[in-house]
């Protein structure tokens, strides 16, 4: 990771928190190109909600089952940088060709923060990418930056960095709690850029518990 996405990285940790013992066990990625039946549904942040890491955050659900739950959040900008540069701080390889697109590097929660994934519209579709919904994919791998770079990448979306995960039980519980107010698939919500209004305008969209 090049040397300026590594600071605001370490900056954004700090002003959020990156410790994940709270988090607990994390689900592993499943071999299907379509994720789990609530995957799309996002969780808001209920305004009683302090605890720093996800006060006022917007999640998309990723996946959701009985060994646990992952997302990642959607409000939270570290910086936005050209596709060629955030390519080689991500694999240290310049891609052959750069238009100067830009990229919205995004903190996606404290698990796993020397990974990544980008969230994107569903006009992008490689050997990598997954559907969420069908509005929104998203793709962990290099091929997507390089695609950004040249101009053939997806219309909106952002690269996220770490993401939020629950052990078995453990987000079940935070809803019982009435830590998370849930809201259905939205794929504007989800890509557009205007993050410093997401959650408010989540909070407007609020609905039932998954």
């Amino acid at each position: 990771m090049s040397t300026r996405l590594t600071i605001a990285l370490a900056a954004a940790l700090m002003f959020w928190g990156g410790g994940g013992d709270r988090i607990g066990a994390v689900i592993a990625q499943g071999a299907t190109k379509t994720l789990a039946k609530q995957a799309g549904w996002m969780l808001v942040a209920a305004p009683k909600l302090r605890d720093p890491r996800f006060a006022r955050t917007v999640i998309l659900m990723l996946h959701h089952d009985a060994q646990g739950a992952k997302g990642v959040i959607l409000n939270r900008l570290i910086s936005t940088r050209p596709a060629g540069e955030v390519m080689e701080g991500m694999t240290g390889k310049r891609p052959a060709h750069d238009r100067g697109a830009a990229v919205r590097v995004q903190y996606g929660g404290p698990v796993r923060t020397t990974r990544w994934t980008y969230i994107h519209s569903s006009d992008y579709s490689s050997p990598n990418t997954k559907a969420v919904t069908a509005k929104i994919s998203l793709t962990p791998h290099p091929d997507i930056l390089a695609a950004l770079a040249n101009g053939t990448g997806p219309a909106k979306g952002f690269l996220a960095i770490g993401y939020a995960g629950w052990g078995p039980g453990q987000l079940e519980k935070e809803l019982r709690r009435k830590d998370w107010i849930t809201i259905p698939p939205d794929g504007q919500l989800v890509l557009d850029d205007e993050l410093p209004t997401k959650w408010r305008r989540a909070m407007e969209k609020r609905s039932v518990d998954l």
